[in-house]
């Protein structure tokens, strides 16, 4: 009888083991000559609090799915509890509220204005956070008013008590727009005259939250969405209404005034919650520790290696082969040059591995100056180990599976 119950304790022990660990396609490295499963990784992200996972593109689907296969083990293995998109804040924020009621197709297609995030390899994450039952959270990071979920809802909102004010929000909304042609067209005035109507809506349609928050508590808004306008027209307010003309196309300006409203929105996220364990998801430039040679934009992730330390770390994303998809199409690409970061690291002929640069301390070719493809297929010089924490390297990668409109 004795026999018998400790080889049941083993089996419910044995049992218990292999539901806590975690599988995944995703190799780990730190040397680039032992590679082992995700689980390597746990040590080097101990004491971490923000984790920035990059896309050196947008428009590759294999990337997301790798992306999602960190989140889950971030999730489960670290505890990290809330991802930020690089989308619009209040895209983010409204479409969390309907998170519950939508299905996570309809969700999907909403928390995000960003077309290449509305694919069935971003439908594969919705639908493991909504398994998570709030204990983990999507939410939006960037300052840019056009956000098409938001919109929406900014005038629903408001419909019931002013048909007027709900009708004129897509055109003051979407006006933001004509800014970029003012500056294309030197016409000074026009940029000044259309920023100020843009501030001077975004003040009225706060007043009139502000006057109307118990009707529209009664109407069905919840105060979470009422918070969430409200921030966001903050967003918009401390971002624009000093905007010149000049500074909303040209390089660098206009990303150093952007970039620093996503890294003051990621600081908020974590002031307000500070036990909070934050996933970033963005491109490449925004998340990296330092700038790349000849290049003088101060990025999001400049200000957040600044701010956390070593709690901040930064994972940027190669990937040597693959068709990727832009605005105006698809392209194949393979990197077989040896002055491309992707093609060392193709070497080790493994379909997907994480490379911890911090604890990678040899002088190879992450101490070197190398190329790499960065967003619509245009590259960047840079050294590997200065400007990221740690890479993800995906051998392959086709296009993001779009999701068709119904």
């Amino acid at each position: 009888m004795n026999k018998i119950l400790t080889f049941i304790i083993i089996l419910i022990f044995c049992s218990c083991n292999a539901q806590t660990k975690f599988s995944s396609t995703i190799e780990f490295t730190s040397d680039l000559e032992k590679f082992e499963n995700l689980s390597g990784l746990k040590e080097s992200l101990k004491d971490v609090e923000i984790i920035a996972i990059g896309e050196n593109t947008h428009g590759l689907g294999e990337i997301f799915s790798a992306k999602t296969e960190l989140v889950k083990f971030l999730h489960r293995e670290l505890g990290f509890d809330l991802i930020l998109f690089e989308s619009g804040f209040g895209d983010g924020a409204l479409a969390w509220e309907k998170i519950d009621s939508l299905s996570t197709k309809e969700y999907t297609g909403i928390f995000s204005s960003n077309f290449y995030y509305n694919s069935e390899e971003i439908e594969n994450l919705v639908s493991y956070v909504k398994l998570q039952n709030g204990k983990l959270r999507i939410q939006g990071f960037d300052c840019q008013p056009q956000q098409n979920y938001l919109i929406k809802r900014m005038s629903e909102i408001v419909r019931p008590l002013d048909s007027i004010l709900a009708s004129s929000v897509p055109v003051a909304m979407r006006s933001f727009n004509n800014l970029y042609q003012y500056e294309n067209d030197k016409d000074t005035l026009s940029f000044n005259n259309q920023r100020e109507r843009f501030i001077e809506f975004l003040n009225r349609y706060d007043v009139f939250l502000d006057k109307n928050r118990n009707s529209l508590l009664r109407s069905g808004t919840t105060q979470n969405e009422i918070n969430a306008l409200k921030r966001t027209n903050k967003i918009f307010i401390k971002t624009y209404s000093k905007i010149n003309i000049g500074e909303i196309m040209s390089w660098p300006i206009a990303d150093n005034i952007r970039d620093k409203s996503l890294f003051e929105i990621v600081k908020s996220f974590k002031e307000s919650n500070p036990t909070s364990k934050i996933i970033i998801w963005a491109q490449n430039s925004h998340i990296e520790n330092k700038t790349k040679p000849n290049y003088n934009v101060n990025w999001m992730g400049h200000s957040l290696k600044k701010a956390f330390g070593k709690k901040y770390y930064s994972i940027g994303t190669v990937v040597y082969s693959g068709r990727n998809l832009t605005y105006n199409g698809t392209f194949d690409f393979e990197h077989k040059d040896h002055k491309y970061l992707a093609y060392h690291l193709n070497q080790f002929q493994k379909e997907k591995f994480v490379l911890d640069l911090r604890k990678h301390n040899k002088k190879d070719f992450t101490n070197e100056l190398l190329l790499g493809m960065e967003n619509n297929g245009n590259t960047a010089e840079f050294i590997a180990k200065d400007r990221f924490d740690g890479l993800l390297f995906i051998q392959y990668s086709d296009i993001p599976k779009l999701i068709k409109e119904q």
